[in-house]
């Protein structure tokens, strides 16, 4: 029973012990706040701050202290002014700061700071030649790290020991930094209109000089939301422009973009790695990047996965994948920038298939068709980009016509663009042909050459819709017009040319030449549904050269020779209008060497006229 007292009563003691140093810790904590004094938390604040920065820093004299959950330091009016430029512009303001700090630290005089918050932050940047800034400090915690890291890392590419001095001081890091409704505004070169990201919030996360610096801010540029993901494993390094690890990712409703590779900042700008670049138009894009470029004004989405090499002014981008306006290609390119030239960009690029007609509007802002285009069409992207492109496509189109087998190449120099087909082949034969479009000269406007060899020429006449009494068989098509308006996209009765078909054996369906005589001599008009179905006109071969001008073609050869007889026309086609004025003859096929045939056997001559409309001609015989 005694023993039992003694258990009891030493557990009392114990746990009233316990209690006791509680009660006095807990007293003691009450009271540190007490011992706190918020002129020396904000004066240690403002001084860590310009001890990092290298720069003179303005805190408010009035800091609120609070202590739940968190001690925190509230001061309005932060100023860091330039080091350089006392009495210039400050680099940073902002209306309030709050900071969390070490409630220990602070009671020993000495508070520690590990979090900030910014509230409506201005940061003010002015970029120099010289690739400075006015942020740019050759004192502070920041710089002392900067410079130590570059020694360290010239040393290391050396294979030499880093140097004594070059020590990296803990508060090199900036720490984690929550900014609300900031904006940042640089100028790029003096004079130079300034740019400005509006309502940035998110955060800044760097803790120690070698863990990893990160950043996710969501902010407002040109009146497009867009939102930044970056870090590197090596700020210092890419603060000191030197190269360092780099991962950044940019999203926005124009234009997403992602790299992740090396990098290294400043005039020796350099960067390697994966890029991947996506954009639902082009032309927004081009518009809300303000690059003065005018793009085709049909040019839509595009997508675009390489590894990358860029240096200030040229990349190369390997191992491509590009998707424009669903043409999907593979290849290389180079782009070279100038300062005495527009940009150019060549390469290389093979798609499985190809839509010509797209491809091209990429490149050219095309109007609407009509007798204005000459004062809307705006040809500026002929001087504001340069294009060097070799393209070959498995299948191509352009419009109804289909290509296989194709090897192109697409050019933009010097006031001229140019779309050469080197080859291609196409309804059993080849193709050559040129776009060519020019802003002024001798050859101003836009020239298209065509040139098949070998084809099925009704093949092609079904590929772009041509319908009605037309010779077909194998053939040769040549074929050249221009237009003097700068736009390849022109009307019709703005052509000028010549076009030239040979076809060899083959037939022209629907034309019976035995019921074309019939109805001859009994009818004054006819169509060519009267001849009946199923018959056709087999000739040895055909040719037809027509110049074209103010939407006619003005027939200057037209002959259909068969086994015994002949078909010959001349006149004019308004095609504009799809109406005929053609005179022709059906007449005896000349004698081959100037032998007469027997008596009897030479049809009469048959003269009539072809009037109506295409595909339905109506035929009058004229009589003597």
């Amino acid at each position: 029973m005694k023993f039992i007292i003694a258990q009891w009563s030493l557990r009392r003691a114990a746990i009233i012990g316990v209690l006791a140093v509680l009660a006095v810790a807990l007293a003691i904590f009450a009271c540190l706040p007490l011992a706190v004094s918020s002129g020396v938390v904000r004066d240690r604040l403002e001084r860590d701050i310009g001890a990092w920065a290298g720069h003179p820093v303005e805190l408010g004299n009035a800091p609120s202290l609070d202590f739940w959950p968190t001690p925190t330091i509230t001061l309005d009016n932060v100023e860091i002014r330039p080091s350089t430029f006392a009495d210039g512009d400050p680099i940073l303001r902002a209306d309030r700061i709050v900071a969390n700090f070490n409630l220990f630290s602070a009671v020993l005089g000495a508070p520690s700071f590990s979090q900030f918050k910014l509230i409506r932050p201005s940061f003010n940047v002015e970029l120099y030649p010289d690739s400075t800034s006015n942020w740019s400090s050759s004192s502070g915690d920041l710089a002392q790290g900067i410079a130590a890291a570059v020694a360290r890392d010239l040393a290391a590419q050396a294979g030499a020991a880093p140097p004594m001095p070059a020590s990296i001081p803990d508060s090199a890091a900036l720490g984690t930094v929550t900014i609300e409704d900031g904006t940042v505004t640089w100028i790029r070169d003096p004079g130079a209109p300034a740019e400005k990201l509006t309502a940035i919030n998110g955060t800044l996360a760097w803790t120690a000089p070698t863990a990893v610096a990160r950043a996710n801010l969501v902010a407002i540029f040109r009146g497009e939301q867009l939102t930044l993901a970056g870090s590197t494993s090596a700020p210092l390094l890419l603060l000191g422009k030197r190269l360092a690890p780099v991962e950044v990712k940019v999203t926005s409703a124009p234009l997403n973009f992602g790299f992740v590779g090396k990098a290294s900042l400043g005039s020796g700008m350099f960067a390697a790695g994966a890029l991947e670049l996506k954009s639902p138009s082009v032309r927004r894009a081009l518009e809300w990047s303000r690059a003065d470029i005018k793009p085709g004004e049909a040019l839509g989405a595009l997508e675009l996965t390489a590894k990358i090499t860029a240096e200030p002014l040229k990349a190369k981008l390997d191992d491509l994948i590009v998707l424009i306006d669903r043409n999907r290609g593979i290849g290389v390119l180079d782009v070279t920038l100038s300062e005495e030239a527009p940009p150019l960009v060549a390469g290389t690029l093979a798609f499985n298939s190809l839509d010509i007609g797209s491809f091209l509007q990429a490149f050219t802002p095309l109007p609407a068709t009509g007798a204005d285009i000459a004062s809307t069409i705006d040809t500026r992207f002929l001087h504001q980009i340069g294009l060097d492109l070799r393209l070959s496509a498995q299948s191509a189109s352009l419009g109804p016509v289909v290509l296989s087998n194709l090897a192109a190449a697409a050019r933009v120099e010097q006031g001229r663009a140019n779309f050469d087909v080197g080859d291609a082949t196409a309804y059993g034969g080849s193709f050559l042909g040129r776009i060519a479009l020019s802003e002024k000269g001798i050859d101003g406007g836009v020239k298209v050459q065509l040139s098949a060899r070998r084809i099925n020429v009704g093949g092609l006449f079904d590929a772009i819709g041509l319908t009605g009494p037309l010779p077909r068989g194998m053939g040769s098509l040549d074929m050249e017009v221009t237009s003097p308006y700068p736009t390849w996209a022109t009307a019709l009765t703005d052509l000028t040319g010549k076009v030239d078909l040979v076809v060899e054996k083959g037939v022209v369906p629907g034309l019976n030449i035995q019921k074309f005589r019939e109805l001859a001599k009994t009818e004054r008009f006819f169509d060519l549904g009267q001849l009946g179905e199923g018959a056709s006109f087999p000739f040895l071969s055909a040719h037809f050269e027509a110049t074209i001008a103010a939407g006619e073609a003005d027939l200057k050869t037209a002959e259909l020779i068969g086994e015994r007889q002949m078909i010959s026309l001349s006149g004019v086609i308004p095609y504009s209008r799809s109406s005929l004025a053609i005179a022709g003859v059906l007449a005896a096929k000349p004698p081959a060497n100037g032998t007469i045939p027997p008596a009897g056997t030479i049809p009469e001559p048959l003269k009539f006229f072809v009037g109506g409309s295409w595909p339905q001609p109506v035929i009058s015989p004229v009589t003597p």
